[in-house]
């Protein structure tokens, strides 16, 4: 299940026996005239600190980063 965290960046959970796992997505280009957005992946399977420090280095948006400490228990 995604997990909008903006408008322009959505993770996903997928849970594991020693650790849960994220991926994080963006919207392709050219949604604009679709109801349901197709999603592009960004990254693998990342440890939630490992995405948080991702989130940090690769997106300006601080709520985006603040919405995923929120979300993954950081």
């Amino acid at each position: 299940m995604f997990i909008n965290i903006s408008n322009t960046i959505s993770v996903s959970k997928h849970m594991g026996h020693q650790q849960n796992s994220w991926i994080c997505y963006k919207p392709l280009d050219g949604n604009e005239q679709r109801k349901k957005p197709l999603w592009k992946r960004q990254t693998g399977l990342m440890s939630a600190r490992a995405m948080h420090d991702w989130l940090v280095k690769q997106h300006t948006d601080n709520n985006a980063v603040v919405a995923f400490q929120n979300i993954a228990g950081l």
